[in-house]
């Protein structure tokens, strides 16, 4: 608790120093309102819930030739009908994975029903060389020239159903960044987990250049007992645009994980994409869904796919200059399950939007076996669908 605070004593007084220290807050407030529905799971139920999540977040951050630093805060309340769900997959919330130290996520306790989350998501200093940047402190990294699943990316990515990923988790690091010819880059670094335990803590490297009009990508990554190297391409097939992405993870069990898709403008305001994801680290057995999600790759390495074999595709379309469409489907080809989402968003006012959608899960439930136990038949079959409408305004 006592080293964020520590921090931020120390990056008030570089700001002081650099003359940044007038930077105008920034930032957005959101609610969404939520209907999950009731789903019959065979041994148990899921009663409807209604949902309020709402969010505001604070960002302060400044740059100059030399010097660049970041604060965001954000504090989210929930308001449930019910008791909120322990896998609530619709919210990003911050488990303390690759920080070496953080606030209480929760700080209420007690109501179970009503809650309070925070995330203190940004928190660093940037200093700009000739040579490259150097940042230190709570950041976004992200991995991949996948659209939807990235197999390089293992530093908290946003699962498929979270409604808002418009800000993505930051992590604890060390990193440096600096151009190579120019369309290059080099990007290495250092993730702190808790206390900076080899267990929790990960060294990374990536590469990215641009060949020919072909942009390449080579990642690797030592995180969570498990070595990782990958490496990705995003080109163009005549009208068609085309990107492949792939990553090896060598730890107590192997495994490899990839995407490759095609997206085409069908004018400039629509667009479809479809990707195919392999994903090593699931099974083609349902049964296996719950066990493995104890397992290294589902707890520290981004994976949050169970099943094998998925097909994605989507489409979405700009109606109006203020008005778009989208239609996404996630279809677990192992089990024959699937989630669908339809979603569109609408410029009200100048910095302010609405946003409506829809979550349909389709699938085999929940039976039981000779034991009496649970058996889990599909990934998605068992899930509630879900509706809901938001408002996003930002200042």
């Amino acid at each position: 608790m006592l080293r964020p605070v520590l921090f931020a004593v120390c990056l008030a007084n570089l700001l002081t120093a650099a003359n940044v220290s007038r930077a105008d807050i920034t930032g957005h407030a959101k609610s969404v309102f939520l209907v999950q529905n009731d789903a019959d799971a065979g041994t148990f139920s899921i009663d409807r819930i209604h949902r309020s999540q709402n969010s505001i977040r604070l960002m302060w951050e400044d740059a100059s030739d030399w010097f660049a630093w970041q604060f965001h805060y954000e504090a989210s309340p929930i308001f449930s009908s019910r008791s909120l769900a322990v896998d609530n997959r619709t919210l990003a919330i911050p488990e303390g994975s690759y920080r070496l130290t953080d606030l209480s996520n929760q700080p209420t306790t007690g109501d179970t029903k009503h809650t309070v989350y925070q995330n203190l998501d940004r928190l660093n200093v940037q200093f700009r060389f000739g040579s490259g940047d150097l940042t230190v402190g709570r950041q976004a990294m992200a991995f991949g020239s996948a659209r939807i699943i990235n197999p390089t990316d293992v530093f908290l990515p946003f699962d498929v159903q979270t409604i808002s990923q418009e800000y993505r988790i930051g992590v604890d690091a060390v990193r440096y960044q600096a151009p190579i010819g120019e369309l290059g880059e080099l990007d290495l670094g250092v993730v702190l987990g808790s206390s900076a335990s080899s267990e929790d803590s990960a060294i990374f490297l990536q590469l990215r250049e641009n060949v020919g009009g072909v942009d390449l990508q080579l990642a690797a990554a030592r995180f969570a007992g498990q070595s990782m190297i990958g490496g990705g391409m995003q080109s163009a097939l005549g009208e068609f645009g085309f990107w492949l992405e792939a990553a090896a993870v060598t730890s107590d069990e192997d495994y490899v994980r990839a995407s490759v898709g095609l997206d085409y403008a069908f004018s400039e305001r629509s667009l479809a994409q479809l990707e195919y994801h392999y994903n090593g680290a699931g099974s083609d057995q349902p049964g296996d869904y719950l066990s493995q999600l104890t397992t290294t790759p589902f707890q520290r390495g981004g994976v949050f796919l169970l099943g094998e074999h998925y097909l994605m595709p989507a489409f979405s379309v700009q109606v109006s200059p203020i008005w778009t469409v989208g239609l996404t489907a996630i279809v677990n080809l192992s089990d024959r399950s699937t989630f669908l989402s339809a979603t569109t968003d609408l410029n009200l006012a100048e910095d302010l939007y609405a946003e409506a959608g829809y979550r349909l899960f389709i699938g085999d439930g929940v039976s039981v076996n000779q034991s009496g136990l649970p058996l889990v038949n599909s990934e998605y079959g068992a899930s509630p669908d879900v509706v809901f409408l938001g408002l996003r305004f930002y200042f």
